[in-house]
């Protein structure tokens, strides 16, 4: 963790939007490092935007609950997803209202590390012949999304390596899986495979908690806008 980031015990305290696992786990997390949580919201809670706030809802929530963190200027985190069809929107208000916002669809560093070894690893692969590839996500039976966020996102970094053949992603949903992601390159004599498993929360929450931690500064800093994991990482 960057030494130069405030401490949660430095900072607002904490509100959390959404009493499911990973709110759950980032307000534990949060509290762990010496941070205080202001209040935990569940679903039909009323709240106000107030000191820093982290979002974990449903899709049809998430930007309405953003949007109005953005208006208030608030500084926001958000691990929800299956809504980022309208981040253009939420950009917008930011640029209007001067605050500053986080998404990721995962959390976890170890995601963040295999989406860029998959960005490279695609420009290698392209210049094979006789390759496909292909995504495959599990998550536990409550996940409502699917493809996972963190599947589209693997998949956006495989394109953006240089890959431009088609890539499937096949979801599966059974128990209490906590994440798992393979991207496979599959010909008639091997396959080359890049897999990521979460073994626990704990990983996602401490991911959070960082982007908690430098996202406040950079409003603080007035450094107003909408950021993602690749922007902490190469800060």
């Amino acid at each position: 963790m960057n030494p130069e980031l405030p401490r949660p015990s430095d900072l607002p305290p904490l509100l959390v939007v959404g009493a499911g696992k990973l709110g759950t786990a980032v307000a534990e997390a949060w509290e762990l490092q010496g941070g205080t949580v202001a209040s935990r919201i569940s679903a039909g809670q009323e709240w106000q935007p107030e000191g820093l706030v982290f979002e974990a809802t449903a899709p049809e929530a998430a930007l309405d609950n953003l949007l109005r963190c953005t208006d208030a200027r608030v500084p926001v985190v958000t691990g929800t997803t299956g809504w980022l069809d309208r981040l253009g929107e939420l950009k917008g208000r930011l640029e209007a209202a001067n605050s500053t916002a986080f998404y990721s669809t995962n959390f976890s560093p170890g995601v963040h590390a295999l989406n860029l070894i998959a960005e490279h690893a695609a420009g290698i692969m392209s210049q094979l012949e006789g390759y496909t590839a292909h995504v495959r996500e599990v998550h536990h039976i409550h996940k409502k999304d699917a493809p996972s966020g963190t599947a589209l996102t693997l998949k956006h970094h495989v394109q953006q390596g240089g890959w431009t053949p088609p890539l499937d992603i096949e979801s599966v949903r059974e128990g209490e899986v906590v994440g798992l992601h393979a991207l496979a390159w599959d010909s008639a004599h091997d396959s080359v495979v890049l897999h990521h498993e979460a073994k626990s929360r704990l990983g996602f929450a401490e991911g959070a908690v960082w982007a908690l931690r430098w996202t406040c500064r950079r409003h603080r800093e007035e450094a107003f806008g909408l950021y993602t994991m690749t922007d902490l990482f190469t800060a």
